[in-house]
């Protein structure tokens, strides 16, 4: 079996295998509460949620690199996170002309509750394994991240 054949069969298996357990994982989610499952933000509106719980306050292009997106799609997200009234903008004293992103009030709740609802998820679906195999996963999903992040930084 040459290379390329044996990560094409990857390909296909790992490509089957994740959507089976979206799919599972999904109707298991329906009986959990958080925003996104009820449709109040969407995955990219979370994300950003994501970013300015983690990192403070950030300026639009900030979020933009962060999030890996252009300007103007940062700019349309937080838009449309002003109007939920989970972001607000506030202009820096000494120079209008810099805006800050941060959190309300709100948009720090949603951010923390959808935090806990992931994290309890990701525990029920990994607690069948032992701490061996999920010390495997974590190291292979770390692995994967420092490429794509290299990768990223090339582009």
């Amino acid at each position: 079996m040459t290379k390329n054949l044996g990560i094409s069969k990857f390909s296909e298996e790992l490509m089957y295998s994740i959507s089976y357990i979206q799919r599972l994982a999904r109707t298991r989610l329906k009986r959990r509460s958080d925003a996104l499952i009820q449709g109040t933000v969407t995955m990219p509106q979370y994300l950003a949620l994501e970013v300015l719980d983690t990192r403070g306050s950030l300026k639009m292009k900030e979020i933009a690199k962060f999030m890996h997106i252009s300007l103007p799609a940062a700019s349309g997200l937080v838009d449309r996170l002003v109007v939920l009234k989970l972001v607000t903008r506030t202009y820096n004293k000494k120079d209008r002309r810099v805006i800050f992103i941060e959190l309300t009030s709100q948009g720090k709740k949603i951010a923390e509750k959808t935090k806990e609802a992931r994290k309890k998820i990701i525990a029920d679906i990994f607690g069948s394994l032992t701490d061996a195999e999920r010390m495997t996963y974590l190291k292979l999903i770390r692995k994967v991240k420092r490429s794509l992040h290299e990768k990223s930084e090339k582009d």
